[in-house]
């Protein structure tokens, strides 16, 4: 029988998840298909009733169901220690027993992906955070607990970076906006995680902001943007001008892909493969 998987979301029309996972499927030969679900707000309770009979066995979380899904695994299942701290989820496992676990693999998959395109040792490293929502918290955590040197972070909010700090036990630092400049120029790497530069249609003139401003930026920088409509973002098309490396959107995506498939069947699929896939389908 063949085993289901899903990304549940509001919207999921525009993801790149199915191609990617379904590619990955394809190469390790298992019997799965993956599959798109719109799942509004306040239907997530319900969801989690009926998928267990449709024989779902991996479900991938996107906004704005990630912290909501967390509450709801917590109650019915077990999460780990990651989704407990941070609040939450984007990966769930209805596991052969019946039990349901969460975690997140945002966070891991973004170190993944510096590590693959850079060879930076985390450990060595300042790093600043900018945002300060759910992929923000997982990307700290996912630093703390790679031993980064420091982990600042940067949000134009400052009680939510506070909220941040204060679910990591203090092991990141809030900057206050006076320090900005600073931060980043003393850093190694900077992390985008907030949508600014997203432009799904490549509209010309439309999404030219940079989350941070640029002129801070210098070659010596490993930049990082969570967005990946499109690929090379504001942000990133100014690193790059100053010499900087730069880790596109699809790296990240791609890597906490595999780290989903790793929770579902124990293998992580080729991120090569996954993201050529997912190139192939932006250009269509």
């Amino acid at each position: 029988m063949t085993s289901l998987a899903a990304i549940i979301g509001d919207p999921v029309s525009q993801s790149l998840s199915p191609a990617i996972h379904n590619a990955a499927f394809r190469s390790m030969r298992v019997d799965w298909l993956y599959l798109p679900f719109l799942v509004q707000s306040g239907r997530l309770r319900e969801t989690f009733a009926i998928l267990p009979r449709f024989d779902v066995v991996g479900l991938s979380v996107t906004m704005p169901h990630k912290a909501e899904v967390a509450r709801i695994v917590g109650e019915i299942g077990d999460v780990d220690e990651t989704v407990a701290i941070i609040g939450a989820a984007n990966t769930v496992h209805f596991r052969p027993d019946g039990s349901i676990h969460a975690t997140n693999t945002d966070g891991q998959g973004c170190c993944a992906a510096i590590v693959e395109a850079t060879g930076a040792d985390l450990a060595r490293c300042r790093v600043v955070v900018v945002g300060a929502g759910s992929t923000a918290a997982a990307v700290a955590h996912a630093l703390v607990l790679n031993n980064a040197k420091d982990v600042a972070v940067v949000n134009r909010t400052a009680a939510r970076a506070n909220e941040l700090a204060k679910k990591l036990n203090g092991r990141c630092r809030v900057v206050e906006p006076s320090d900005v400049e600073s931060a980043v120029k003393q850093a190694q790497i900077i992390v985008n995680t907030t949508p600014v530069g997203f432009n799904p249609s490549n509209l010309q003139g439309a999404a030219t902001e940079s989350p941070i401003d640029t002129k801070f930026l210098h070659a010596e920088h490993v930049v990082v943007d969570a967005v990946y409509r499109p690929l090379m973002t504001p942000l990133l098309t100014a690193a790059e001008n100053v010499g900087a490396k730069v880790v596109d959107g699809l790296a990240m995506l791609v890597h906490q892909a595999a780290l989903q498939q790793k929770v579902w069947l124990g293998v992580a699929g080729d991120v090569d493969l996954m993201r050529q896939t997912a190139l192939s389908a932006m250009q269509r």
